[in-house]
């Protein structure tokens, strides 16, 4: 793999670029890797979501984005649009690192749509002459014709008491006091995560500190908290953010960098979030981090979350070759019932569902067209399994188990096991991840597309993610198991890939 000096990461991108840039996102054409359905990067490496908001009719997502291969390094913001959360269009840079305040990148930050504009809250990574970062929190607008300005100073400047990790910050405005916040992700200079909160009259001036939100039962999350959110459902609080540095727990935190969240109250007055429960992961698979929820009135009683098909620090091998990495998750409706978070995919996912390939109504066949050939993208769909042991084999060949879905009735236990795949991405941090389902398993969903498997439980009680990279052989499908229902269908296709800069 190619070694990238600091001057080949923090390269700034030039309009005589453009063609370069072109000619390499054409060759990813012939990736068997690419998806039909994800929000993928154009070329180079996607990671966190930003800006993500429901403004002037049309869904607005931005990546973190490094133009030049898959690493990290000078990161823009790269703006995607859609009119239903499945159907996504590029349209080009959004946020580029040309001030002072974020002369090497870009940071992630969120939405706030208010006054005809949508608002852009993110952190400019400034670096000095001696490579020591200053972080900033900054401002940008974007109005109805999708043209953006920044602010010309920072609204929040770095703050002493804290390290220079001081980023992501979350913005959005209370009913009940008429008042904007800011919540940051911080590290104090003893190496714990912290999260702090900022509040202002006004969007742009007179921020002032409030003080750490501390969570009732915590004294820190790990030695940095990134990507901090937070959502009211409801009646009830959602807190969520990615703490780094979790010691793994049996089942849970075995992902080097973990998403988070607790439900719960939120006292401001007293600075305390008051948790109704424990810290719980947003995905118990292996590859999500960095979620972030819309700034949206569309949808009622109900969050919209997108989060990175990846995690930190993690590297792809597959595409990381080819100069690319990184995809964003299928988007997830959030909802609270019975004091319990559910992560549901959105209703247009149905419309991915195209030719019926597969069907058995209690273990038996009455529709076969695949032949055992194992569709490249598809929606595989189970029910009835819960006093029935099954194994699901995908993209296996002879005697390979491929990428494993396996459920133990009587233990209740569902797991997914990479490690007979013929690519195995970041193995030193496991290849399986196992949930206890506690009240058995009525449904699953699994969406497949290309190098990406999602896993819905029981209507969003667990989500379970894998980026996976099957070869060209591995080509085949196993089932096993009696008196399932299951139906396999081949997935429409989604995703625009044209290329715009």
């Amino acid at each position: 793999m190619k070694v990238w000096s600091r001057e080949e990461r923090y390269r700034a991108l030039q309009d005589s670029d453009t063609e370069e840039l072109e000619r390499k996102h054409a060759s990813l054409s012939h990736s068997i890797w690419r998806t039909q359905y994800h929000v993928q990067t154009l070329y180079g490496l996607l990671n966190d979501p930003d800006g993500f908001s429901f403004y002037n009719g049309k869904w607005h997502l931005f990546y973190q984005w490094f133009p030049f291969g898959a690493v990290h390094g000078l990161k823009y913001w790269y703006h995607v649009t859609s009119e239903d959360l499945l159907h996504w269009h590029n349209e080009g840079i959004g946020l580029r690192p040309d001030t002072w305040y974020d002369n090497k990148g870009c940071y992630s930050g969120s939405a706030l749509v208010e006054n005809d504009l949508c608002y852009l809250a993110y952190t400019g990574n400034n670096r000095d002459e001696k490579w020591i970062r200053h972080p900033y929190q900054m401002l940008a607008a974007m109005n109805s014709e999708g043209k953006i300005i920044k602010h010309d100073e920072p609204i929040i400047d770095p703050d002493p008491s804290y390290t220079e990790h001081q980023r992501d910050p979350k913005i959005f405005k209370r009913e009940e006091d008429d008042m904007y916040y800011i919540l940051l992700g911080a590290q104090s200079p003893d190496h714990k995560g912290h999260l702090i909160m900022y509040r202002s009259a006004s969007i742009y001036e007179g921020w002032k500190k409030l003080g750490e939100l501390k969570v009732r039962g915590y004294d820190s999350f790990g030695y940095m908290c990134e990507c901090p959110d937070i959502e009211k459902i409801g009646d009830k609080y959602v807190l969520l953010f990615s703490p780094q540095g979790l010691e793994a727990d049996g089942d849970r935190f075995r992902n080097k960098f973990n998403n988070v969240y607790l439900i719960g109250d939120l006292d401001l007055y007293h600075m305390e979030f008051i948790p109704d429960g424990e810290m719980k992961e947003l995905d118990n698979g292996f590859d999500f981090y960095a979620a972030q929820c819309a700034c949206q009135h569309k949808l009622r009683n109900t969050a919209v979350l997108e989060g990175w098909f990846g995690c930190a620090d993690y590297t792809y091998e597959p595409t990381d070759e080819e100069g690319w990495s990184g995809l964003m998750t299928m988007p997830r409706l959030l909802t609270i019932e019975n004091g319990k978070l559910l992560q549901k995919p959105v209703e247009e996912t149905e419309n991915l569902k195209k030719k019926k390939l597969f069907e058995a109504k209690k273990g038996s066949v009455v529709l076969d067209q695949m032949h055992a050939l194992m569709p490249r993208a598809g929606v595989i769909e189970i029910d009835n399994a819960d006093d029935n042991d099954f194994c699901f084999n995908l993209f296996t060949w002879g005697r390979d188990r491929g990428f494993e879905i396996a459920y133990h009735s009587a233990k209740k236990r569902l797991t997914i096991d990479k490690s007979s795949m013929r690519h195995i991405t970041n193995a030193e941090f496991g290849t399986d991840r196992s949930i206890t389902v506690e009240n058995g398993l009525k449904h699953l969903q699994v969406f497949v597309d290309h190098s990406s498997v999602e896993i819905f439980v029981n209507n969003g009680e667990a989500v379970m993610s894998a980026r996976i990279f099957p070869a060209k052989d591995e080509t085949m499908i196993r089932m096993s198991g009696r008196d399932i229902d299951i139906r396999i269908y081949d997935a429409n296709t989604a995703n625009d890939d044209t290329f715009v800069l």
